[in-house]
């Protein structure tokens, strides 16, 4: 009897903590949250956050969204994933504080949770840009690069072929310039970014770089001061004031019908087309800033999982959840950004809705990062200073890249 009694009790025990063990885990287990970190600003944030409610409900993953300004994003995502505290899950990283995050060992390598057809999908040369020490690092997102849009009726009716060459860009701008009613070309002149985007990528187009594979300068190569030249010589045509203009200057004046051509980052194209800026909705076509090859330099971000997330599995699934395809189209239609997947860009439909992204497709062809090394910022001075002088007359070509090449060795010393 008592040894009947004494199995109850140990039954009864058992019972009881397996009742309060599970009543403690329904009271701490919920929905699983993880952690965004982008930067702040609309129409980004709100396209993200019903991106990020879809896939809520898809998954039942809820996703908490950290937003900063641009100019804080890198230092804030560096100090936070450095203190361990486990805050954020997946990171919006830019080239530009890339590889200090990759180095430090806080972003996931994308070969741990996805497969190499998953990897397949994606432009391998859009992937290496979040590359450190040949492990990849992030699934790219935002890919822009500065192209050349081109006024077609224009061009059409003056009996001009798309520019393929930039002889058939300084010809077409000659032919089109008239005083203040009509300016050849714009683009940014602007030093601090916008002025080297467009010299990057026609240098790349003309199968140059300012480096070579070793990281040796190769800033006056015969490449590099070709660049140069060919703008000194296209300055000619641009508008005045263009030595201010940022992206959204020039961007304004070609919508508005003052230049036959404009050097645009493919971000801004869409204002050639928005109703609400332009009245010269429907005539313009792109073809990438090329003259031996076709290429561009790339700016981008990508997503990446940060190293000791308690949620990998969740975290993993929302990155590539947001760079697919299907995502990457509806941030396109909603924030005029672009994908890095090849059925993105095999997509005839919203090929055209958006011709600028066939231009940015055989962009892809040759592709160079934005420049991110840490000597970048001082040389960056140098190249707008010199073409800057370059532009007004007060230096050659060839004079204003032996200086850039001189400032890139002494960084190297």
């Amino acid at each position: 009897m008592k040894k009947n009694v004494l199995v109850l009790v140990v039954i009864l025990i058992l019972t009881m903590t397996m009742f309060m063990a599970c009543a403690r885990q329904s009271r701490s287990d919920g929905p699983v949250t993880i952690t965004v970190s982008t930067f702040a600003g609309d129409p980004y944030q709100i396209s993200w956050r019903r991106m990020f409610d879809r896939f809520e409900t898809e998954t039942g993953v809820r996703v908490m969204h950290d937003v900063v300004p641009w100019t804080n994003l890198g230092e804030r995502q560096a100090m936070e994933v450095a203190s361990g505290s486990g805050s954020y899950d997946v990171l919006y990283v830019h080239p530009f504080w890339f590889e200090n995050l990759a180095s430090n060992g806080f972003l996931v390598p994308i070969n741990e949770y996805t497969t190499a057809s998953e990897r397949a999908e994606f432009f391998e040369n859009l992937l290496e840009l979040y590359e450190y020490n040949g492990v990849e690092y992030g699934l790219p997102d935002w890919v822009a690069t500065q192209i050349l849009a081109y006024r077609k009726d224009l061009f059409d009716a003056a009996g001009f072929s798309a520019p393929r060459t930039w002889n058939d860009i300084l010809r077409a701008a000659e032919y089109f310039a008239d005083g203040d009613n009509m300016y050849g070309i714009t683009f940014p002149g602007i030093a601090g970014g916008p002025l080297a985007g467009v010299f990057s990528s026609a240098l790349i187009g003309n199968g140059g770089w300012f480096v070579d594979r070793n990281g040796n300068p190769t800033a006056n190569s015969p490449a590099v001061v070709e660049t140069a030249e060919f703008f000194g010589r296209l300055s000619r045509f641009a508008p005045p004031g263009y030595l201010n203009f940022h992206w959204e200057q020039s961007a304004e004046l070609a919508a508005n019908g003052r230049a036959a051509m404009a050097l645009l980052m493919t971000t801004n194209t869409a204002w050639l087309d928005d109703p609400n800026r332009s009245n010269t909705i429907g005539r313009w076509e792109f073809v990438p800033n090329s003259n031996r090859v076709n290429g561009g330099m790339i700016d981008s971000y990508c997503w990446s999982v940060v190293r000791g997330t308690r949620h990998m599995d969740a975290a993993a699934s929302l990155v590539k959840f947001i760079a697919g395809t299907e995502v990457q189209i509806y941030l396109t239609e909603n924030m005029g950004t672009s994908g890095a997947t090849r059925s993105y860009y095999e997509n005839q439909a919203l090929l055209a809705s958006f011709p600028q992204l066939t231009a940015l497709g055989l962009a892809f062809e040759n592709t160079e990062a934005q420049p991110s090394w840490a000597s970048w910022g001082t040389e960056l001075e140098v190249l707008d200073n010199g073409l800057h002088s370059l532009f007004i007359g007060r230096t050659t070509a060839r004079d204003a890249m032996n200086a850039m090449q001189t400032r890139m060795v002494e960084n190297r010393r």
